[in-house]
Order: structure tokens, then C-alpha cells, then sequence
């Protein structure tokens, strides 16, 4: 599951992060706001995970950035402020992901293998960011088509982020066997 986690998160945060021209908004001014929206996002992130978990914090963000991704098929161009809210909330939501991620990812693996399984994390979520400029391509073909991959996707890495558990006050596992009584 936390390779399709991590893929499917880098694959929509930078669909959104290198969409922002899409919204026809001053290209400067949502570039701020879409930086901005980063520090609320990882004050969330530490009280939810803190106070919800890891695994309800990942499910929740991963959902709604998916389902914030795929509304953006249904509103018309020319309602330009929804669809800026619309990816400002998802790109929120996947920094929310990626906060919650970092963490929640170091306290899965068993330490035997947990710096093995954060590179090859860390890897899929890059091999996610290098897909998403390849998608993009695909709205020659029709505009809305990219918007369903990535929102389908994100919605696929949360639903994969349901067969997690959660780590929130549970100790480290240190082999394989602990991880498989959890």
C-alpha cells in the first residue's frame, strides 16, 4: 500500500502544482497563495495526526485532494474563484499528505529495513512527480482527462492508505515479525 501512497502523492501535488497557468488567475498572485497555503496545511497536519493519527490524517487528506481534483472537471472555466479554491484546497490537502507521509511512512517499516524502504518510498513519490508532467499531455485530447487521472489516482492512494494501521502511540517495529503481528 505505501507505494501506491507515495506514488499517487506526488503524482497529484505536483499536477497541481505545475497546473497553476490552468486557473487564469495572475499567474504571481495564486503562485503565493498556493506557497501560502503550505503552512496552514502542516499546522493541521501536526494537530491531526497528534490528536486523529497517522493513518485517519493520511486517509482524509488523500480522499478529499482526490475529490477536490475531480470537482474541477465539473465547474466551468469561466468561474475562475471556485476552481482557484478548489486547487488551493487540494494542493492543501496533498502538503497535508506529504507532512503526514514523511512521518507515517519512517514508523511502518521495521528498523531492519526502514532507511531500505524510505528510499524506495522517496523514490516512488519522485517517479510520481515525474509522471505527472507526461499526463498533462494528455489534455490535448481532451482538457478534462488529466484532472480524472489525477484525481482518480489520489483517490486510489487513499483508499490503498485504508488497509494501513495506525502507529499513533504504538512502538516501533524492529523486525518483520513485528510488523506482521501488528
Amino acid at each position: 500500500c505505501l507505494p501506491a501512497l507515495r506514488f499517487s502523492t506526488g503524482f497529484a501535488y505536483y499536477s497541481l502544482a505545475m497546473g497553476v497557468e490552468d486557473f487564469g488567475v495572475n499567474l504571481y498572485l495564486l503562485q503565493v497563495i498556493f506557497g501560502g497555503v503550505d503552512i496552514p496545511a502542516k499546522f493541521v497536519t501536526i494537530l491531526s495526526m497528534s490528536y486523529l493519527g497517522r493513518h485517519t490524517t493520511e486517509v482524509i487528506a488523500l480522499l478529499l485532494a482526490g475529490a477536490s481534483i475531480l470537482a474541477l472537471i465539473f465547474v466551468p472555466s469561466d468561474l475562475q474563484a471556485l476552481r482557484t479554491g478548489l486547487a488551493v484546497f487540494g494542493k492543501g490537502c496533498l502538503s497535508s499528505s506529504f507532512s503526514c507521509l514523511f512521518l507515517y511512512t519512517s514508523e511502518l517499516y521495521p528498523t531492519v529495513i526502514r532507511q531500505t524502504g524510505m528510499g524506495v518510498s522517496n523514490m516512488l513519490t519522485r517517479v510520481g512527480s515525474m509522471t505527472a508532467p507526461l499526463v498533462r499531455i494528455t489534455g490535448e485530447l481532451h482538457p478534462f482527462v488529466p484532472n480524472l487521472i489525477f484525481g482518480a489516482t489520489a483517490l486510489l492512494g487513499g483508499g490503498a492508505s485504508l488497509f494501513l494501521p495506525e502507529t499513533l502511540h504504538q512502538p516501533l517495529p524492529e523486525t518483520i515479525e513485528d510488523v506482521e503481528k501488528r
